[in-house]
């Protein structure tokens, strides 16, 4: 019997590269909920943990 596992939601990160503007489509984990009521979480991106924001609909790389 497999063991069932939860299917893993892709959120929008949008990068930001001098005036360009890239979204990719990454899993945040460890999402937390801050005083301000911002929400932040690491997303892997190229192999490296970054950490990441809620701004609107897209997460933005801090």
């Amino acid at each position: 019997m497999s063991k069932y596992k939860p299917r893993t939601v892709k959120h929008p990160v949008r990068l930001q590269k001098s005036d360009s503007h890239k979204i990719v489509y990454r899993t945040i984990r460890e999402i937390q909920q801050l005083k301000n009521s911002s929400q932040i979480g690491t997303a892997t991106i190229n192999k490296q943990s970054v950490m990441v924001r809620k701004q609107g609909m897209y997460w933005a790389v801090v």
